[in-house]
């Protein structure tokens, strides 16, 4: 190119704005992917958050309050889905007829709690699945809830089980 022609394009001036058509297109363009941006951002941290945990209790006669000298024991394995509230259970049982078996809490293993979510009394094993409050929720993640186990021998609990993460 000669020094004019050079000169020439470089003194050229850019405009300060895009037609009105390609600037609308621009702007609804931009908006749209800031929105997609956000959302995906959104959905990653839900889905981030969202968890399933897999839970134990290992259920016996000296664990219950006051301890007893019962020779029945019994386990039981949980998952627990953070993004339904759901719980999957399968307790499994030898050397007891349970007549009441439920998840007492708040409680400490020393301590004993009240009552707040009751299981079907079936022969072992016994399984399904319950939907948790957040409060209950909150409590098992936090080790505060227990299974017991009732039988006509022990009235308050023959065998019972600290819930927590192995």
């Amino acid at each position: 190119m000669r020094a004019t022609q050079l000169r020439a394009l470089s003194s050229r001036q850019i405009p300060a704005k895009l037609p009105p058509r390609i600037g609308k297109e621009v702007a609804v363009g931009m908006r749209a992917t800031i929105a997609l941006t956000i959302l995906g951002l959104l959905t990653g941290i839900t889905i981030a958050q969202a968890q399933t945990v897999s839970l134990t209790a290992h259920l016996l006669g000296n664990y219950a309050v006051p301890q007893n000298k019962s020779d029945a024991f019994g386990e039981g394995q949980f998952s627990y889905d953070s993004q339904t509230g759901k719980l999957d259970y399968y307790l499994t049982y030898d050397g007891i007829a349970p007549t009441r078996i439920d998840f007492h809490g708040p409680a400490k293993a020393d301590e004993n709690a009240v009552s707040v979510l009751a299981f079907p009394v079936s022969e072992s094993p016994v399984s399904g699945s319950v939907t948790l409050t957040k409060v209950q929720a909150d409590n098992l993640l936090a080790g505060t809830l227990y299974v017991d186990m009732h039988s006509a021998a022990h009235a308050d609990g023959e065998i019972r089980g600290q819930i927590k993460k192995p």
